[in-house]
């Protein structure tokens, strides 16, 4: 199966909206659906996805399941600093962990985020 996470800035009614129509189609069809994770903000997306988790991300992209420390070593970064960014990705659902090491289990995150004027 290939997983799919969108990440998009969108407010919580519209998240809750996205949620219930996948739900719905989930049940109908019986397939699975893609995966979300909302923010309500830019700035809260750019708190928890910096440039630094992002390259993160791309690395174990394509190093596949790794080590803690050998995703440091990839990365040139300190291992705790590693660490610490693989504990909030992991939070987010971004990123997995088990025994093997840790691992981006989509095979495909777009991020979608829309700025609108605020209606007068």
């Amino acid at each position: 199966m290939n997983r799919k996470l969108i990440i998009s800035i969108t407010s919580e009614a519209d998240a809750m909206q996205d949620f219930k129509a996948g739900f719905l189609q989930a049940f109908k069809t019986g397939e699975v659906q893609d995966e979300y994770i909302y923010f309500t903000s830019p700035a809260r997306l750019f708190q928890k996805i910096t440039p630094k988790r992002w390259e993160l991300i791309e690395k174990l992209q394509e190093a596949g399941m790794v080590s803690i420390r050998e995703l440091a070593r990839l990365l040139r970064r300190d291992i705790r600093r590693v660490h610490d960014d693989v504990v909030v990705l992991a939070e987010e659902g971004i990123i997995e962990r088990d025994a093997g090491g840790v691992f981006v289990p989509f095979a495909e995150i777009h991020t979608d985020f829309t700025l609108k004027t605020k209606a007068a």
